[in-house]
């Protein structure tokens, strides 16, 4: 990371120098150059002397503000070359003599990845080859079909949901998500077999993934490849596995966390004082019907752990290693909540108590903070975290960004 934000710095003040060295020595020169130039540009275009006539003025200012132009664009960017070389040769020299002190130069950090076989149990194959026969007369406009998650490893529980991405054509994905839907909506009037869930995704999007090295990439990455036409195969070798992109964190926080997190909670805790709840209402769970609408709330704090951890080097495949991973880093209590989370939200009917509440609350506010310190305080994340709060609050004349009001319109 080190590297990148020198080499980031250099062609910036890199750019800035040149810029400035432009408008200090070159300008004048510039303009002399463009001006003659064009000046005799015309006379050679004409056949003769150039006569100072309207037409050919404009036609002479024109052509010195293009040279202007194309002087301080070259200035520029052999700025930014020269500024990105020199934190290049900064940046080896410092590794060199952080080696000489006998200090560990910089690495990527240690991606940790709880790898296993792909392995289907027999009775996921005979589910899988019931369920997926839907899809058979529409595989030339399938790049690939892949199962995800705990299923792609036989660790399956009894709640857990067979994931199963399809990874359309470019021009076959609303065709092939339609056919996908009518198909969801069959299988959940029959309530036969195991529970699936079915991930559409176009080829542009799944290039993102890869691109930006989300987590999601890696449960595509390592899971059970069903179907792949090559299109899968060559992304995998396109883009190697590394650590997420910064860009990653930010749209992250930005689609799925900043207005989830603020409206979730808000909408919970309006409940909780609208029904008065104390430590003592809920403790036998008699007589108390709970606090309902909590999906947005439960899926928002799984949410932020897959840009906290991550952050950490921890890159998790299924919900068992989200577990494990958050009691390494946050210890037992943390991933004992985690768990009731994860099991809560895989219910149909989702309803959480009082003190549950209490548990989960300080879990999502401390995860929150910790997504904003791995953002930083750039001017982007504050422009989002006020729109996301104007959003909640009813403040919608205030709001910013264009995709926030979209949302709110």
């Amino acid at each position: 990371m080190l590297r990148i934000e020198m080499l980031k710095k250099g062609r910036n003040i890199g750019a800035l120098v040149g810029g400035v060295a432009y408008l200090v020595f070159g300008l004048l020169p510039a303009f002399y150059v463009s001006s003659h130039a064009t000046l005799l540009l015309l006379s050679r275009l004409l056949g003769g002397p150039v006569e100072s006539e309207l037409l050919l003025r404009i036609l002479t200012i024109a052509g010195t503000l293009f040279g202007l132009f194309l002087s301080g664009s070259l200035f520029i960017v052999l700025g930014a070359v020269s500024g990105t070389l020199i934190a290049y040769s900064l940046y080896h020299v410092q590794e060199f003599l952080r080696t000489l002190r006998g200090e560990v130069a910089e690495e990527k950090p240690p991606l940790i990845i709880n790898r296993r076989a792909n392995r289907l149990s027999e009775e996921i194959k005979r589910e899988l080859d019931n369920e997926l026969a839907f899809l058979k007369p529409h595989l030339q406009g399938i790049h690939g079909i892949v199962v995800i998650g705990s299923a792609a490893y036989n660790l399956n529980e009894s709640t857990s949901d067979i994931d199963i991405v399809i990874i359309t054509r470019e021009d076959s994905f609303d065709r092939i998500r339609d056919v996908v839907f009518e198909h969801e909506i069959d299988i959940s009037l029959k309530a036969e077999g195991m529970k699936k869930e079915f991930i559409v995704l176009g080829p542009e999007y799944t290039e993102e993934l890869f691109r930006l090295s989300s987590p999601f990439s890696f449960s595509i990455r390592y899971g059970r490849v069903l179907w792949d036409d090559g299109y899968l195969a060559g992304i995998m070798k396109r883009y190697q596995a590394s650590p997420p992109m910064p860009a990653y964190y930010f749209k992250t926080f930005y689609e799925y966390i900043a207005v989830q997190y603020y409206g979730s909670l808000t909408k919970l805790e309006r409940d909780i004082k609208e029904k008065g709840c104390s430590i003592s209402c809920c403790n036998d769970r008699k007589g108390c019907e709970g606090h309902k609408s909590v999906d947005m709330f439960l899926k928002v704090i799984l949410r932020m752990l897959y840009i906290t951890l991550p952050a950490h080097g921890y890159i998790p495949l299924t919900k068992r290693d989200l577990v494990s991973y958050v009691e390494r880093i946050y210890g037992r209590d943390w991933a004992d909540t985690i768990e009731e989370i994860i099991n809560l939200s895989r219910l149909s009917h989702q309803t959480i108590y009082y003190d549950q509440y209490l548990r989960f609350k300080p879990v999502a506010t401390a995860l929150f903070r910790e997504t904003l310190e791995i953002l930083g305080r750039k001017a982007e994340v504050i422009r989002v975290l006020r729109d996301a709060a104007n959003m909640v609050r009813g403040n919608y004349n205030k709001i910013q960004d264009r995709a926030f009001k979209e949302c709110v319109l």
